[in-house]
């Protein structure tokens, strides 16, 4: 599911984005849920980081403008795709401060948005890929999987060891197993999901994992064997 704020003062417009996403979901069969905002205050007032993972932001707003508005985006969220809107091209240039995706001008037909969203998409979902969305104590954090070391199940929760420090949450490994495999991780143990990219070294039945050395249960070791050769070789 692909989240996707559009921030849109213009009814006219706002509805012409209604239709096109409309005929652009049912040809590309992409689930998105949308979420409309008149005014920048009002997408400010409901944006964190990792919310959307998608923003098509109207540049001529009112009090705060759409540029004034994503530079108070970045300084929270670096990663999400931002796409301007505006009926002037010469405000094209002030995107690259803010790492705009693309710039599209109004009126735009239907032809052109679905080239260029054709585009987005696959650009979210490649960037979905490289992170997951966990809740901590009621609240939604998402973690870089490229900061993830491994994932250790202990009392019936989940511990995320990353970068920045633990995170804890409830679940089980098996639940997460099917998202994060695709994406370098393997089980050691019935009781790890280790990141392939951190695995130092591997002797007998334990391996070091970014320091941290892991058994190797008997039964999972041929997988995890077989897995990291395979990471190692697509690297």
């Amino acid at each position: 599911m692909i989240n996707i704020a559009i921030v849109e003062d213009e009814k006219q417009d706002r509805e012409t984005l209604k239709n096109y996403f409309s005929d652009f979901l049912k040809e590309n069969e992409s689930p998105a849920e949308f979420f409309f905002f008149q005014s920048a205050e009002d997408f400010l007032s409901s944006f964190s980081y990792g919310k959307y993972d998608l923003i098509l932001m109207d540049i001529e707003l009112g009090k705060t403008n759409g540029m004034d508005a994503s530079h108070l985006v970045r300084k929270q969220d670096q990663d999400v795709i931002l796409v301007f809107m505006t009926n002037l091209a010469q405000y094209a240039i002030d995107g690259y401060q803010v790492k705009a995706t693309d710039y599209i001008v109004k009126p735009i037909s239907y032809w052109d948005f679905k080239n260029r969203m054709k585009t987005i998409f696959d650009l979210v979902s490649s960037r979905k890929k490289e992170k997951v969305l966990i809740c901590e104590n009621d609240k939604k954090i998402v973690l870089s999987l490229k900061d993830l070391y491994f994932v250790e199940v202990k009392n019936h929760l989940l511990v995320y060891h990353t970068k920045s420090g633990d995170y804890r949450t409830y679940g089980s490994l098996k639940s997460i197993y099917g998202e994060l495999a695709p994406s370098g991780f393997s089980l050691c143990n019935s009781c790890f999901l280790v990141n392939l990219r951190y695995v130092e070294t591997v002797e007998g039945y334990s391996c070091k994992v970014h320091g941290t050395e892991l058994l190797i249960s008997h039964p999972k070791r041929k997988a995890f064997l077989d897995d990291l050769n395979r990471y190692l070789g697509e690297i």
